[in-house]
């Protein structure tokens, strides 16, 4: 029998763990949203390259990591991968600081990318073990608002600080931030309450109720097990994977790379055109919100039909970013329009709570990692065309090319919600062919 003292604490150290983590995952969206800020400012110092081709760099990185990402969470455990490439991300903003070209800018945003890409599966596979299911889309729902805020303070905030010490003392700080959380990470995190001599989640429901579960925390499938259930999962996976690899390549395209300087100089002249990108933030943060707690209390049963109400308002956006580029001069108008961005974008986040409902604990830092390499392909990809629609020449007819392809990508994501399929009542779980128990070391 498990007593209440060590259940509260149990209930208490886990929090410990998901703050750190959760801060740490502002500086995830800090360093990505960082480049439509500064970007132009760090191409015009080094003399070379351009934002849009170093923005690809970093999210070309960030994609071939997710992979790895899941590997590491599921074999060297949460603690040990972020703790070793949050030591990389230090190393690659040290370097981006002192860089001279753009070959060695290009390598510190690669570093502070593949750093960085260790920080969410790691995340997701700890509230995992430490929480129970029940308790995901709230969780998530608040990781990623955390994260929004940390693209919300590299807009308009992130402008200003650069303006006051220059970009380069901007990123010297954030090396020592993310040394810091290194340490923390280290110091702090355990993968599993086992590591601190503590029973698990399901071994406190088993004392509390006396049932067991064969989904367990301390579960363990091989890599290429987990991957290959996950690939072959069909419409649960794909339609999902699709879906937000096209959505996050519009965001990214657009939040991440192109707006500030598309409203600020290249075909409006707002003077808010900063802000316009925080509000973005804003409207996810608020959105994201939302969705956890109207989801995790029942409020609305289905996170398909949500999806889809989302996906069909962010694709109208969308056509009025694309069929009034250039044709309204209101300032509040677009600003209007930046937060609907925002706020329609954030509902695509209840992919990954779709997509978790059907596989075990043993692989979700793999079905994760699955979801998050065609994210980050997205967004990979969405910026690279971007580079090679704009092509330096920053006008109203590039940009209008560029926004109906963004629209094209939002119409056929929709349709992949659409053909999505949810997790019902009764359905079986996904299982992979072998599972290997910590505590047994015997398949199941």
């Amino acid at each position: 029998m498990v007593n209440a003292e060590t259940k509260r604490f149990v209930y208490r150290y886990r929090w410990v763990i998901f703050s750190i983590l959760v801060i740490t995952y502002f500086f995830v969206y800090f360093h990505r949203m960082s480049i439509n800020a500064v970007g132009t400012e760090m191409i015009d110092d080094i003399g070379s390259g351009s934002k849009e081709y170093l923005s690809s760099v970093y999210f070309w990185t960030y994609a071939a990591m997710q992979i790895p990402s899941g590997l590491l969470a599921d074999r060297l455990g949460p603690r040990k991968a972020t703790t070793i490439f949050l030591a990389l991300a230090t190393v690659g903003s040290f370097l981006t600081c002192i860089a001279t070209d753009f070959t060695v800018l290009a390598v510190g945003k690669m570093f502070i990318a593949a750093g960085m890409a260790v920080v969410y599966i790691p995340l997701m596979k700890i509230i995992s073990v430490w929480y129970y299911r029940k308790d995901f889309p709230q969780l998530n729902g608040i990781v990623i608002a955390v994260g929004n805020v940390g693209a919300l303070a590299a807009a308009a905030p992130l402008t200003y600080l650069a303006d006051a010490v220059g970009w380069r003392n901007v990123f010297l700080i954030l090396a020592v931030i993310t040394m810091i959380l290194a340490i923390l990470c280290l110091t702090f995190i355990r993968d599993h309450p086992h590591d601190i001599k503590k029973p698990s989640l399901e071994e406190i429901r088993e004392s509390e109720t006396g049932e067991t579960t064969e989904d367990r925390s301390d579960g363990k499938v091989p890599v290429l097990s987990g991957l290959a259930t996950t690939f072959k999962s069909g419409r649960v996976f794909w339609t999902m994977g699709l879906a937000y690899f096209l959505i996050y390549g519009t965001i990214m395209v657009f939040q991440g790379t192109t707006s500030i300087a598309y409203f600020k100089s290249h075909v409006y002249t707002f003077a808010l055109a900063a802000w316009f990108v925080t509000m973005i933030g804003v409207s996810k943060i608020v959105s994201t919100i939302l969705i956890g707690r109207l989801t995790s209390r029942g409020i609305v049963n289905s996170t398909k039909k949500l999806m889809m109400f989302g996906t069909f308002m962010y694709m109208l956006v969308w056509a009025v970013i694309w069929l009034f580029a250039g044709n309204i001069q209101n300032e509040w108008f677009w600003f209007f329009i930046c937060a609907l961005f925002g706020f329609f974008a954030g509902f695509m986040t209840l992919s990954f709570s779709q997509v978790k409902e059907w596989f075990p604990i043993s692989i979700s830092g793999t079905a994760m990692s699955a979801m998050n390499v065609l994210l980050f392909l997205g967004a990979s990809i969405g910026t690279t065309i971007a580079g090679i629609v704009l092509h330096k020449e920053y006008v109203l007819s590039n940009y209008s090319t560029l926004w109906a392809i963004m629209f094209a990508a939002t119409v056929i994501a929709f349709i992949l919600v659409v053909l999505s399929k949810e997790k019902k009542e009764g359905d079986e779980m996904i299982m992979p062919k072998k599972t290997i128990s910590k505590t047994n070391n015997e398949g199941e």
